[in-house]
């Protein structure tokens, strides 16, 4: 997990665009339920500790085999771009993520 002090300020600065607000108290993070994690991290959050079963499983490879990669998709690993691909994700940079779990 990343605090958002830590965070550079282009990196605070898209994360407030991306939320709509123009500053970000305290608690706001943790009261919206939104974490801040590196690529690794996340990727593990969100596709590996919830499987359960094979067939998530093979869901996740099917989706991996699946993916077309695009012009401005060149030199991400899949996990980086699975992890763009999901809606409640925000990109602050290429190493750097929120995730807004509700």
């Amino acid at each position: 997990m990343l605090e958002y002090d830590k965070l550079s300020e282009e990196e605070k600065a898209k994360l407030r665009d991306a939320l709509g607000i123009s500053r970000i108290h305290r608690f706001y993070l943790e009261d919206n339920n939104i974490l801040l994690m590196k690529k690794e991290e996340l990727f593990e959050y969100i596709f590996l500790d919830d499987i359960k079963k094979c067939k998530d499983a093979i869901q996740i490879i099917e989706q991996m085999a699946k993916m077309t990669i695009d012009q401005n998709d060149i030199g991400k690993n899949i996990s980086q771009k699975m992890i763009e691909n999901n809606q409640k994700v925000i990109k602050l940079s290429n190493e750097h993520y929120a995730y807004k779990e509700n």
